[in-house]
């Protein structure tokens, strides 16, 4: 009996520890793995763990995998797997991953119970590489040295990756990059300077690398076409030779010539390295083109055969008579000539002097006299050839003659004759103008002199003469100008004016060249001129005292004019007093006290009681100058101006005045603000530097008396040490009223 309650306690303990939750851990792969020709028999295991204290007993755990998005192989954990413990499991069934490529392999676990899903799944990626077919490159070929191109190819390829190209110039020993790179199954090549193999580097990834079989690029060298000998110079009547190719590697295919410059060309049925000419007539270029096989066909260097042609003495255009101010021009060779050598000129058609000139036009410019030209022409293997002579004719330019004399004459009389000097070729006709020579009349008359006389107004003259070659010209000009008497006109009345003032003056009907004003100071005795006075309105200087005004007009050659007379008399301006200047304190008033004329008027009236009459109240706010204006009864102004000084009570201000006459203003010295600054020093000398006085707490009572009498007046000296600082002030002060 207790032997089956302890194997039933053993059964139920079993039982338990199966059928509690347990977590099934798919923990690592092994195979397959990535490779080179992976089979269809590989096997796939897996590393499975039990995630838990329990047992897990066989059969219990189904295992799964799949390749790519083919079957699903399912098998069952055939063995227990106890608690913490692992199970490299291999299916069966093995795996098919033979095609070429990348396979997903996914590998999975399921057990009833399981709670843990997170780690029931591997996936993974299975690389299968399959052996490289290396193919070869395409294909041989020969081509031209330097400038050449193409396009090798990598055919019957298969399989793993091109790294690159490489070539090879000593049939294949080295073999180095190429250029440029390519990792594509085509390489494009230019200007292969030599023999060239080329073969493809490929990557076979898990299988062994590989290498293509290499196509040849033959390089063959271009032609050397050689040169050509026998280039000539000839004269068309015996244009005959040969000309010779030599140096050439490959055959003659034709020869070529051009009698237009090189464009175009005409064959000649010639394979043969010499070519003969005869009775050429004109210059002719020669070349032979050489067969260049693979290479382009080549031409050989030119040979030029010129031909002089004979050419008749040229005739030259352009002689000519010039005049000496336009003595520039071309002469121009016509018809068909040869090279130009040079030119010549001559000065009297016997001695020649050479002029570096090889065109067909000779140009002069301002020549001085008669001149001859020709031209010389090259002959080449023909004579050399002298044009006919050009001449070019010279001539002065003639002096300008001079007519005079000028002169300026009253209108009342005109009389004289203007006569011309220096003619050398002869007088057309005279010219006059009226108005200043932008006009001109023809008057006739081809001799050398004009009489003016009974002339009626300013008119200037000239005469017209042959120029010849040159252009017809004028003398030079002369000006007989008419002066009318002057008319001064008339000056406005008498009349008169206040002191200092000015007067304006008008002259009516004036007709002159100018004017000047004149004044008189001592009723016409003697006169002075006013400098810059050549108006007929004057506003006169201010007037002090009587004066006079006259005015003088002027007209070229004639006597002057003298105005009319006007007198000025002058009205003393009344007498105005403002009064004495007067200090005050800010916030005092103060009374004006003017006086003169019969009404006068104080400015600005602003701050006083009536500025209006003669004695207003002041009450400035700073200091001020009050200006008062009388008027008298002739209507004249005058004024006078007070000072009003406005000080600052705290303001520590020195006065430098001591009137002593017991007006009860500035009877003693004051110093304005010295309350506010006790211990104020102060000392008073005369000017030998005696100490007349002296207070070391000064209350503004001295009264300018030393020793008990007053000083004389006069102008003293202190010197004020300012109470409380060191501010020391030095200056004068002047004591009046002791008299």
């Amino acid at each position: 009996m207790l032997l089956r309650y302890i194997f039933l306690l053993i059964l139920l303990t079993t039982f338990s520890s199966i059928t509690r939750a347990q977590d099934v851990w798919l923990q690592n792969h092994f195979s397959p793995n990535s490779g080179c020709a992976l089979t269809t028999t590989e096997t796939v295991t897996v590393l499975i763990n039990n995630n838990s204290p329990g047992i897990m007993p066989s059969n219990t755990i189904q295992v799964y995998y799949r390749i790519d998005a083919g079957a699903i192989v399912n098998q069952a954990l055939s063995s227990n797997l106890t608690g913490w413990a692992s199970w490299n499991f291999s299916f069966s069934v093995p795996a098919n991953l033979s095609a070429c490529g990348n396979h997903t392999v996914k590998v999975w676990v399921a057990r009833a119970g399981d709670l843990n899903h997170n780690n029931d799944t591997l996936l993974w990626t299975v690389q299968n590489d399959c052996p490289i077919v290396p193919g070869t490159v395409t294909s041989d070929i020969t081509v031209c040295q330097g400038a050449n191109a193409g396009t090798l190819s990598l055919t019957g390829w298969s399989y793993g990756t091109i790294t690159g190209w490489e070539s090879s110039t000593n049939g294949g020993s080295t073999w180095s990059p190429a250029t440029p790179a390519s990792t594509t199954p085509s390489f494009a090549y230019t200007n292969v300077a030599q023999t060239t193999q080329y073969h493809v580097l490929i990557d076979g990834g898990y299988c062994p690398d590989d290498t293509s079989g290499f196509a040849t690029i033959s390089i063959q060298t271009p032609p050397v076409p050689g040169t050509l000998a026998g280039s000539d110079s000839l004269c068309e009547n015996m244009a005959n030779g040969t000309i010779t190719l030599s140096g050439n590697n490959q055959p003659v295919v034709q020869w070529e010539y051009s009698t237009t410059g090189g464009a175009p060309w005409t064959t000649v049925s010639n394979t043969t390295t010499t070519l003969n000419y005869s009775g050429l007539t004109t210059t002719t270029i020669y070349r032979v083109l050489v067969d260049g096989a693979i290479c382009a066909d080549a031409y050989s260097d030119t040979a030029m055969i010129y031909v002089d042609p004979v050419y008749p003495p040229t005739v030259l255009a352009g002689s000519d008579s010039l005049c000496i101010t336009n003595a520039t021009g071309f002469i121009i060779a016509t018809g068909t000539f040869g090279p130009v050598l040079n030119w010549e000129f001559s000065n009297n058609g016997f001695a020649w002097n050479s002029i570096n000139n090889q065109t067909g036009s000779q140009g002069y410019t301002n020549l001085t006299q008669t001149t001859y030209y020709r031209m010389f022409t090259e002959g080449g293997h023909c004579p050399d050839v002298i044009s006919d002579t050009a001449v070019i004719f010279v001539q002065a330019i003639p002096a300008q003659p001079t007519i005079g004399p000028s002169d300026t004459v009253c209108a009342a009389s005109v009389v004289g004759i203007l006569n011309m000097t220096g003619a050398t070729t002869p007088v057309l006709n005279w010219d006059s103008s009226i108005d200043g020579g932008n006009n001109w009349t023809d008057i006739g008359n081809p001799t050398t002199s004009y009489d003016y006389s009974g002339q009626a107004v300013t008119t200037v003259y000239r005469a017209f003469l042959d120029g010849g070659f040159c252009p017809d010209y004028y003398s030079d000009t002369a000006i007989i100008k008419l002066d009318s008497a002057p008319v001064v006109g008339v000056l406005n009345q008498n009349g008169s004016a206040c002191e200092f003032t000015s007067e304006d003056l008008h002259l009516v009907g004036s007709l002159a060249d100018s004017l000047f004003w004149q004044f008189s100071t001592d009723n016409g005795v003697t006169w002075q001129t006013i400098p810059d006075s050549d108006t007929i309105d004057y506003n006169t200087f201010a007037i002090t005292q009587d004066v006079e005004f006259q005015v003088v007009a002027l007209n070229g050659v004639c006597p002057p004019a003298i105005s009319n007379t006007v007198a000025i008399t002058m009205l003393p301006s009344p007498i105005a007093d403002a009064g004495v200047d007067t200090a005050i304190y800010l916030g005092e008033t103060v009374t004006l006290n003017g006086s003169g004329g019969i009404t006068g008027i104080w400015m600005p009236g602003s701050t006083l009681s009536d500025s209006t009459i003669t004695n207003p109240v002041a009450t400035p706010p700073a200091t001020m100058t009050y200006a008062y204006y009388v008027i008298d009864a002739s209507g004249c102004v005058g004024g006078d101006t007070v000072v009003i000084t406005v000080m600052d009570p705290i303001q520590f201000n020195i006065r430098n005045v001591i009137t002593m006459n017991n007006d009860n203003f500035n009877d003693t010295w004051n110093i304005t603000g010295v309350e506010f600054f006790p211990m104020t020093s102060v000392k008073v000398f005369n000017q030998y530097g005696k100490v007349l006085y002296e207070n070391e707490d000064y209350k503004n009572d001295w009264d300018g008396s030393f020793k008990g009498a007053q000083l004389p007046n006069g102008t003293y000296y202190y010197v004020v040490l300012k109470g409380g600082t060191e501010e020391e002030y030095k200056g004068t002060i002047t004591l009046l009223g002791n008299e």
